[in-house]
């Protein structure tokens, strides 16, 4: 499932999150659910243009859209664009 995320609806973290989807992480008969958001935002701390109060904000936004999806979700993964 996939589903694109609107910069102008999301302007709280500053449109740094591009899309957003689910994942299911199984191992033996345990199931995960995992939300994906994938950013432009430099995730790595050191390199040029890593800011950690924008990835704060981002994950602040994640964990908001978490707590409102439909299904329980388990894990938030941020995910570099490509």
């Amino acid at each position: 499932m996939s589903s694109a995320i609107s910069r102008a609806s999301h302007a709280g973290n500053g449109g740094h999150a591009l899309r957003c989807w689910q994942e299911w992480e199984i191992a033996g008969r345990e199931r995960r659910i995992i939300m994906c958001v994938e950013t432009g935002l430099e995730l790595r701390p050191g390199f040029p243009g890593f800011d950690p109060e924008q990835l704060e904000a981002l994950v602040d936004e994640a964990t908001k859209l978490m707590h409102a999806s439909a299904s329980p979700i388990d894990l938030i993964r941020i995910i570099p664009q490509h």
